[in-house]
């Protein structure tokens, strides 16, 4: 028991908001593109969201990637909004962040788990814009 707290104080407070603040100080600007380019992006992009947890550092990672990239997508805070924890659980199938909620034309929802899974599809869904 005393482990699982200091893990969570230890771990994933104090830690997880070490990464945030070094990760706010260190972000570089984003990529700059003309306005029809960053366009196109943001509709490629319009059906994505990203479950996230504030402190986690794989979520700071997809953040980042985001942020350095321009792409415009909706973060969900998975660890304190019960519907989003809910969305996670019943439909993505466990209470894990990051997590990539990809809604298809046809409605149906495919949810991308990973940090490195969620920015290899980012790149490849941006790809030359």
């Amino acid at each position: 028991m005393a482990k699982k707290i200091l893990r969570r104080v230890l771990g994933r407070n104090l830690f997880g908001n070490f990464l945030r603040i070094a990760n706010f100080i260190t972000l570089p600007k984003p990529i700059e593109r003309m306005q029809a380019d960053q366009d196109k992006i943001d509709i490629m992009t319009k059906n994505l969201s990203l479950y996230n947890f504030a402190n986690c550092p794989f979520c700071i990672k997809v953040r980042r990637f985001m942020h350095e990239s321009n792409i415009n997508i909706d973060i969900l805070d998975a660890a304190n909004d019960d519907a989003h924890k809910s969305d996670l659980m019943n439909y993505g199938g466990k209470y894990q962040a990051p997590c990539l909620r990809i809604t298809e034309p046809n409605g149906e929802d495919e949810w991308l788990y990973e940090s490195d899974d969620i920015i290899s599809y980012l790149r490849k869904l941006t790809a030359g814009n």
